[in-house]
Order: structure tokens, then C-alpha cells, then sequence
């Protein structure tokens, strides 16, 4: 192939912006670079040589249409075999009586998760009938089906991430809050005596409500690990936690980590 790269350079320049928002127009912002990419890497590989800017820029559109025209289609076909896999499954509402038993972990995830997933396994969780939640959506109840099966897929994700330090947790069986529950095993060592005291360090004493298994535990480390200045000695579900302050951080920037975890901090705990 011979193809100039200072033509291929100068066509890019002027066609790059007004070819991904022809596709983004039709594909969505979430697709259309990768399809744009992808479609200019063929195009490059395979052109056929040429010195004319004007047939170098109708090559490039026609590859990127026709990719685009591809993308749509295998959408469409996925968006067909999740409709027809919807329709075989059962619109099942969750047993009343299993609803006490859900695992309190699951709310503080719901914020990492896009706001219409999480929106729809709220819907679920507050018992809302899937009939109501279509009707108030506009959609049928397949379609709905379909978004709330990708919405447990993103919470699962999550789930799965957030619980990785707990082996029994995706089997969770904690009942209520302060449940007898064994997590010894996630119960970080005891801190030495030099990771403790410092001369300018402080060490803070206090209890969190709303733990209930040991991904609550993993949650709330991981969201006090990220604050400056905080640095975890003892995080259980059966006594208070414990951690050293320094750089300035206060108990105010330890009651925010927790309360992002989504559960309370009690500063009065002994």
C-alpha cells in the first residue's frame, strides 16, 4: 500500500470531528469512538494507494459508515436475543418474607452503580410491583425485564468486587443488624507498637451502626483507607473500630468515610 502519511494526516485533521459525530449520532457517545478507531485502523491497513485528499476522504467515510451500519446491527441482534431470553424468564416478586433477610450491604453499593441500574434495584428492593415500575417507566414489562437484568449484572459486579476479602459472603446469611456473626478471619492483625504511636499521630476509638457481614466491613475499611491522614489498626463486626489520625485529619473526615460507606459512625463508643 502507498499512502501518504502527511495526506492521511491532513484528512484526519479535517474529517476526524465530523466523522465521530456522525456516528455518535447514531450509536451513542458510549460506542462511538471505539467504532471510529476501530473503523480508521481497517482503513488504514487496507486503503488502496492513493494521492488525491478528496479520494482518501470518500475512503474514509464509506469505512466508517458501513462500520457503523455493522455496530448497529449486532446492537440490534443482542438487544433481540435479550428480549427473546427475557421473555422465557419468570416476573417473579421477591418472597415478603424473604425480604428482612437481604443483606444491608447491598444499599451502599448502589451508589457506585449508573443512576438508572440503581434506580431499578431500589424499585426492587422497597418491594415496588414490576406491573407499577413499567407502567410508571413507560416500558413493557420485557423491556424491563431486560434493564433489570442488566442492572443485577452491574450490583453483582460490584458485589463481587466489594466482597472479594469474604469468602461465605456472596452466600450471605446475616439476618439483622448485630446478627452473631464470626468474620475472625477478616479481622486485620494487631497492630504493633510502632504502627500505633507516634508523637504528632492520634487514635480514635468508635463504633459503627449498620454493619452487618463482612463485605460492611471490607466497604468501610476501603472507605476510610482512602481518606488522607487515616490509617485502619482494627476494623471488626464485634468491637469498636480503631484508627490512627495524622496529617491533620479529624474525626469529622472520619465520620464522612464512614457515613459514604453508608453507615453511622457513634464517636461515644467505648
Amino acid at each position: 500500500m502507498s499512502l501518504s502519511p502527511t495526506l492521511l494526516e491532513a484528512a484526519l485533521a479535517a474529517h476526524g470531528e465530523p466523522l465521530l459525530a456522525y456516528v455518535r449520532q447514531r450509536l451513542g457517545p458510549d460506542v462511538a469512538e471505539d467504532v471510529v478507531q476501530d473503523a480508521l485502523l481497517k482503513a488504514v491497513e487496507g486503503a488502496p494507494a492513493m494521492d488525491d485528499e478528496s479520494d482518501l476522504t470518500r475512503w474514509l467515510w464509506r469505512v466508517v459508515r458501513n462500520a457503523t451500519v455493522d455496530a448497529h446491527r449486532r446492537r440490534d441482534a443482542a438487544g433481540r436475543r435479550e428480549a427473546a431470553w427475557s421473555g422465557k424468564q419468570p416476573d417473579a416478586e421477591m418472597p415478603p418474607e424473604e425480604a428482612p433477610r437481604l443483606c444491608a450491604c447491598y444499599r451502599p453499593l448502589l451508589a457506585d452503580l449508573a443512576p438508572d441500574a440503581a434506580y431499578l434495584i431500589r424499585a426492587e428492593l422497597n418491594g415496588e410491583p414490576s406491573a407499577a415500575l413499567a407502567g410508571r417507566l413507560g416500558v413493557s414489562p420485557g423491556a424491563l425485564r431486560v434493564r433489570r437484568h442488566r442492572a443485577r449484572g452491574a450490583l453483582r459486579e460490584r458485589l463481587e468486587d466489594a466482597c472479594r476479602a469474604c469468602a461465605g459472603c456472596l452466600d450471605c446469611t446475616c439476618d439483622t443488624p448485630g446478627s452473631p456473626v464470626s468474620h475472625a478471619s477478616l479481622s486485620p492483625p494487631s497492630p504493633s507498637p510502632m504502627n500505633t504511636n507516634t508523637q504528632n499521630d492520634e487514635t480514635l476509638r468508635f463504633g459503627i451502626e449498620g454493619m452487618t457481614c463482612g463485605g460492611c466491613v471490607a466497604s468501610a475499611t476501603r472507605a476510610l483507607e482512602r481518606t488522607p491522614g487515616v490509617t485502619v489498626e482494627q476494623l471488626t463486626l464485634d468491637g469498636p473500630a480503631v484508627v490512627r489520625l495524622s496529617d491533620g485529619a479529624d474525626r469529622h473526615a472520619v465520620r464522612g468515610a464512614v457515613e459514604s460507606a453508608g453507615f453511622r459512625p457513634v464517636f461515644d463508643a467505648a
